[in-house]
């Protein structure tokens, strides 16, 4: 199978280095395209495709499967240009982050194009880092890939793209354009929009007090992290799904305001019960996040503040194959350690941790 990606950024390229992992498993023909000769010769360095361009029209030509992993303005744009020299029967399937509009947008193209089948796709991972120096092979493993639900006479294509997505490891979750545009505006779009706003609000605060950000730790940081994202890939994600972005900011200011009048008047014990509210649905985030999995067993894990302490957890139970399926740094104090949280498929693999990392002294329970 000929596979070609359009755009080899952290998207495109960490799908295709997932890919390239399992040729052994299932023979495959990885091109790249992208407009910058210097990222395709970076991307077979790094194993991401065997062999580029960056011409449009060539790379494409004879490919069975096209993703189109490009910033969301620019990708119908990009599939109309491939159209004219996509082979009869392939497919197309893009990465992008909302597909209302999108969906819409490339079903009107392929009017003219009907031997050529469209697959909205969307990866549920990615990072604050760009471009095909930070594409990761694992990037995608155990992430949520979603897949628009079609019509009938496209379950055969969407069957065929769902197989190579589960090649990567990730999930496949089938949803229509809307329901996906509402479920991210809530727990994608809208955190990158309050990140933004938090560090903003602070550097206002800062014009009074100039030594604010001195304070900033752990916990700061933590919240704020995606704020270091490129601007002008959310604003272009945040006006492709304004709608549903507003739908969630109503909500969200439903709760601010509820916030507010309990701090005028001072209300504490509705102020503690919303307060117990966000910690019990906080605490179930990484099941949900993960839904696709089994469900986890998990322990947290307290670790001195010393540089390669995580990777000498990670590579203690390694020694025992005891296989981490999850893993989240829940707090760090500078100074003062940190605590991992780390999940695993089997209660029998949770309780050989907490046993082994007790012998290397290393305090744990269950959660």
């Amino acid at each position: 199978m000929k596979i070609a990606i359009v755009g080899l950024g952290l998207i495109g390229g960490s799908l295709g280095m997932a890919l390239k992992r399992k040729q052994s498993e299932r023979p495959l023909e990885l091109i790249g395209i992208d407009i910058d000769q210097n990222i395709v010769e970076q991307a077979v360095g790094l194993k991401a495709i065997d062999h580029g361009t960056t011409d449009l029209s060539q790379g494409v030509a004879d490919a069975d499967i096209i993703f189109v992993a490009a910033y969301l303005s620019k990708t119908a744009e990009l599939i109309r240009q491939i159209l004219p020299y996509v082979k009869p029967g392939a497919i197309i399937t893009d990465t992008g982050s909302t597909k209302t509009e999108i969906a819409l947008q490339i079903e009107e193209l392929l009017q003219d194009y009907p031997f050529v089948k469209y697959i909205g796709g969307h990866p549920m991972a990615g990072s604050e880092k760009s471009g095909i120096i930070a594409a990761d092979p694992y990037l995608l493993e155990n992430a949520v890939y979603v897949l628009l639900a079609q019509e009938k006479k496209n379950q055969e294509a969407l069957e065929t793209v769902a197989s190579l997505v589960r090649l990567t490891g990730a999930r496949v979750l089938t949803l229509s354009a809307m329901e996906h545009d509402r479920m991210v505006a809530s727990i994608s779009h809208l955190p990158h929009l309050l990140s933004g706003i938090l560090v903003n609000t602070v550097g206002s605060v800062e014009k009074d007090f100039p030594d604010v950000f001195k304070l900033a730790a752990g916990g700061f940081r933590d919240v704020t992290r995606i704020a270091d994202s490129q601007p002008e890939l959310w604003r272009d994600i945040f006006y492709s799904n304004k709608e549903s972005l507003q739908y969630v900011l109503g909500k969200y200011k439903e709760q601010l305001e509820k916030m507010e009048m309990l701090l005028e008047t001072d209300t504490k014990e509705e102020l503690l019960t919303e307060l117990e509210q966000a910690r019990f649905l906080r605490r179930q985030v990484p099941k949900k996040v993960k839904g696709l999995l089994p469900a986890l067993s998990e322990i947290v894990v307290t670790i001195p503040d010393k540089p390669g302490e995580i990777g000498k957890v990670a590579n203690i139970l390694g020694a025992k194959d005891i296989n981490i399926i999850d893993i989240e740094i829940l707090r760090v104090r500078e100074g003062d350690g940190g605590t991992l949280r780390l999940g695993f498929t089997r209660e029998e693999d949770r309780e050989r941790a907490i046993e082994v990392l007790d012998f290397f002294e290393y305090v744990s329970k269950k959660i």
